[in-house]
């Protein structure tokens, strides 16, 4: 906050001589105030100061904390209608900054860096609006990520809908799908390349789960009826060793485990006990007790009052040490990273009911089902999303960050030992109310960017987007949930952040030189990757460096597979990944200026 302190004394000192502020201030911390430049601005004793604005209904003021992040030119984005779930950031164009994507209302809204829309965006939905997060991947295998939405009606009807990064629509869409409730997940289930979508429907009193492909039509073996109305979006990962991703979801009374090709894993579906039931707080898949095989984590609430974490191993038992209890209903994912200091997972998860006063609480156990230090954190307000985890004060541990339901506006952030965060909270219009943030980097300048959103309004309803700049070092060592259910496909499975590195580019058209996609892809353990190089007549020379190198989905580099000079020609090369995890990587040729980046997967 070293930025934040100086540019108060800058307004300090812009007061006591009678000067207007500066353009550079109201550009970092008075940006979002309105129409400031010509005005004096003289916080109170505790920084605050009184803004009069105006929205669609009329004259309005609001208190901002002038320690709040800078924020960056061109935001917040004030947009009709609500936001649930948050956003993501992914790449939408071919430069390298990352750009923020958000359903509101009826829209999706693609912002850049200078909150300048992305060229095709915003796109408007039909009949309903937008209730979840958008989900981004890959689903028709072209290389290029897309983004997909669903809406839904009050008891029936809804779409899905899926975007190219122009705004155009995918082939085979929008799906005439029915009630669809929360965050579409991705994932790819057949190791194709190619991105299956899953979602719910609601067909009262029972449900359904239902995978399309990225043309649109239903996936071999779905969908499967669930017993009851769903209750969140689906996780999708493997629980069994196999290599292969299984679907977990909630209906209001169970949860349901199913193979890819819709048979049901042993011991599924697993109905709840203690008189709870699901509602939001969609599954995470994670390996608690470091046996090899990812369990299920999942939030309940008991009607009068309580919420029950439960953890469940690949053949619906429960794990020692679990359940466990919270005061209040649970609503948001649990957040499963490495909270403290040792080397055993931790399981973090808020709690929500209406209260007049903070009655809520921040809860916090290890893999064991043992509270860590400090915790739990409250009364605070109550908490209705999933938390967030990342380094927020570059001392390398882990803080936890969590949306805070009153109409104050504002983003809590806790030490790991329970401690609120200096320089905290982030001051917003409106309320957090189910809106999670994004910790990323969206300019790749190494500093720690945060996207976020509040809903105001009482009848009507509208949503401010923000872009902050910590000013703090971007460590993705210690980024765990930077944006809602772990990355931007939501699949809910941990160790699996979103992408902030390594851009999904589609390949340079160049005549004489060419990336081809590996082959076998999927493989395990070696594949072969050919290129050609034909630079000699066009440049004048008989050799030229040449760069081959593998990344994973964080942009650290897994593999150097050729560092040296090449004659013009067809070349090809064997990748051993004997010692690399199952997962999606990228292969990056570099030569003579050009440059290409292809997907391949490694399926175990």
């Amino acid at each position: 906050m070293k930025t934040v302190t100086f540019l108060l004394a800058i307004v300090a000192t812009i007061f006591l001589i009678g000067f207007a502020p500066s353009g550079d201030l109201n550009n970092g911390i008075a940006a979002g105030m309105g129409n400031i430049s010509s005005k004096l601005i003289l916080p109170d004793v505790m920084n605050n100061v009184n803004i009069l604005e105006q929205n669609e209904t009329g004259s309005f003021t609001r208190t901002v904390n002038l320690d709040s992040f800078p924020l960056f030119t061109g935001y917040p984005q004030h947009i009709s209608g609500q936001s649930f779930e948050g956003g993501i950031v992914c790449n939408m164009d071919a430069d390298p900054e990352l750009e923020i994507v958000y359903g509101i209302g009826f829209t999706v809204q693609a912002w850049n860096l200078d909150g300048s829309a992305v060229p095709g965006w915003p796109k408007t939905v039909s009949s309903y609006a937008v209730e979840g997060a958008p989900a981004f991947g890959d689903i028709d295998g072209d290389g290029q990520g897309e983004i997909v939405v669903t809406n839904h009606g009050l008891t029936s009807g809804g779409f899905i809908y899926a975007f190219k990064r122009d705004g155009s629509n995918v082939t085979g869409f929008p799906i005439t799908h029915g009630y669809s409730s929360r965050t579409p997940v991705l994932a790819d289930l057949n190791g194709d390349g190619a991105m299956e979508i899953i979602v719910n429907k609601r067909l009262y009193p029972v449900g359904e789960v239902w995978v399309y492909r990225g043309n649109g039509t239903v996936y071999p073996g779905w969908p499967k009826s669930i017993g009851h109305v769903p209750a969140s979006s689906a996780a999708v990962g493997d629980i069994t060793g196999d290599g292969v991703p299984e679907i977990i979801a909630e209906s209001y009374t169970a949860l349901y485990a199913w193979k890819a090709n819709g048979d049901s894993l042993p011991g599924f579906p697993f109905f709840i006990t203690g008189g709870a039931v699901n509602s939001y707080s969609s599954p995470v898949l994670a390996d608690l007790d470091r046996d090899g095989y990812r369990e299920v984590v999942f939030g309940t609430h008991i009607s009068g009052g309580g919420g029950i974490v439960f953890v469940l191993k690949k053949d619906g038992t429960q794990l020692s040490g679990w359940p466990l209890s919270t005061g209040q209903w649970i609503y948001g994912p649990p957040a499963v990273g490495y909270i403290d200091a040792d080397s055993v997972l931790d399981v973090a998860v808020g709690d929500q009911v209406l209260s007049g006063t903070p009655a809520d609480y921040l809860y916090a156990w290890n893999a064991n089902g043992v509270a860590l230090q400090g915790f739990p954190v409250g009364p605070i307000n109550a908490i209705n999303n999933q938390v967030a985890l990342g380094d927020l004060d570059n001392d390398n541990q882990t803080e936890l960050m969590i949306d805070d339901n009153t109409t104050a506006g504002i983003y809590l952030a806790y030490k790991r030992n329970g401690a609120p965060l200096n320089g905290w909270p982030i001051t917003l219009t409106g309320t957090t109310f189910f809106n999670m943030p994004c910790l990323t980097d969206i300019n790749r300048d190494g500093i720690l960017d945060i996207v976020g959103a509040a809903r105001e309004g009482s009848s009507s309803f509208s949503t401010n987007v923000y872009l902050w700049n910590t000013g703090i070092t971007y460590n993705w060592t210690r980024l765990t949930i930077p944006v809602w259910q772990y990355n931007n496909q939501h699949d809910g499975v941990y160790g699996r952040p979103a992408l902030v590195d390594v851009k999904e580019l589609a390949p340079a058209i160049v005549s004489d030189f060419r990336l081809d996609q590996n082959f076998p892809n999927p493989f395990n353990p070696t594949t072969k990757i050919k290129y050609s190089l034909s630079f000699q007549e066009r440049a004048g020379v008989r050799s030229t460096h040449v760069l081959l190198k593998v990344y994973d989905l964080l942009g650290r580099q897994v593999a150097t597979l050729v560092n040296e000079a090449q004659a013009p020609g067809s070349h090809e090369v064997t990748w051993d990944a004997t010692g690399v995890g199952s997962g999606v990587y990228f292969y990056k040729l570099e030569v003579a200026g050009f440059t290409a980046t292809k997907k391949l997967l490694i399926l175990r």
